[in-house]
């Protein structure tokens, strides 16, 4: 069993792989010298050390490793490897199936040290999820694997620096969202928001704008009835509850640039309701974070860019971003506990 030891009052955090074919590597390497000039912040890779070994010289950019054996023991001013027994069958560019094994188990690893507390968060790399839900029967998406791991009720908030905005309703085809949508469903998934900025970011008494499904909120049930019979009756129950929320307001006034900061977050109905707003707003800067799980787990919000990998040509900002939330959302809970 591996044991932790290191002098820092923080726990490192654990990176997963992702996809090897794609750009991870590339991001891994470039954001080297950036997250480790923070003092506060541990982290390490879990991967087979042959792939970080190989795009070093691919990308040519020389970062010293560490690899770890028995025992997590972070050295500073390397990049620290815990290998995985999977091999990597790396060729940037094309995706492998053979991969699978290896991206499963860099993702259970980290989970199982995050529930042992010996990490004090996780941050995933993108994968491909078409090959690895057709090896993986049941696979969605990291967000729903995480949560039928953790046993929980989880949440997809999306955040740059200006906009925080979750998703009631994730991976599903766009003709299923609206069957999707119960009361029950709507209530627990703004719950676990309002819980999160108060938990997560420290943000005391939350204000959350609810968007909504149909045009124009559904012009008082004319063009849909959803918000009229499901989603107005759980913002009226909320409000009795004390929570400080407004809706259904119509999607395409919702985020407003003159507007962004009179909520704390916006919640939305299904996924690119939410994402489309998020990279309009901060493209290369947005990252994902996962509400309702017993451990902290963020990721870049970008895909694997099989189209860039190999190139040179991929931008760090996300990753970098998404490691320094996992810190400070996890130096938040310990305040809150």
């Amino acid at each position: 069993m591996l044991s932790l030891n290191t002098d820092k009052k923080n726990l490192p955090i654990a990176i997963t792989m992702g996809d090897p074919s794609g750009i991870n590597s590339e991001i891994i390497l470039k954001s080297f010298n950036k997250i480790s000039n923070n003092k506060e912040i541990d982290f390490f890779i879990i991967c087979d050390p042959d792939w970080i070994k190989k795009s070093k010289k691919i990308f040519n950019i020389d970062v010293p490793l560490n690899i770890i054996s028995n025992e997590i023991k972070i050295k500073q001013n390397k990049l620290n490897i815990l290998p995985i027994k999977n091999k990597v069958f790396s060729n940037l560019g094309k995706p492998d199936k053979k991969n699978n094994k290896a991206i499963l188990e860099s993702l259970n690893i980290s989970i199982n040290l995050a529930k042992k507390n010996k990490v004090c968060g996780i941050v995933t790399l993108p994968i491909y999820k078409k090959n690895i839900m057709e090896g993986s029967s049941g696979f969605i998406g990291h967000t729903e694997y995480l949560a039928e791991k953790d046993d929980s009720e989880s949440l997809m908030i999306l955040m740059s620096k200006d906009l925080k905005v979750a998703t009631i309703t994730t991976h599903i085809p766009i003709s299923k969202v609206s069957k999707s949508l119960t009361r029950k469903i709507i209530s627990k998934k703004i719950k676990i928001l309002h819980e999160s900025l108060r938990r997560d970011f420290h943000i005391k008494n939350p204000k959350i704008a609810v968007s909504s499904l149909n045009p124009h909120s559904g012009e008082e049930g004319s063009i849909g009835k959803e918000e009229v019979k499901i989603i107005l009756p759980c913002i009226n129950n909320l409000k009795e509850l004390g929570m400080k929320i407004e809706g259904p307001l119509p999607a395409d006034t919702l985020f407003y640039k003159k507007n962004l900061k009179k909520f704390d977050a916006r919640i939305c109905m299904y996924h690119d309701q939410a994402l489309i707003p998020l990279k309009t707003i901060d493209f290369y800067g947005g990252i994902n974070f996962t509400a309702g799980l017993s451990f902290v787990r963020t990721s870049p919000d970008h895909g694997t860019a099989f189209n860039l990998a190999g190139k040179n040509k991929a931008n760090p900002k996300s990753f970098i971003y998404a490691i320094r939330q996992a810190f400070l959302i996890s130096k938040n809970r310990k305040i809150n506990e």
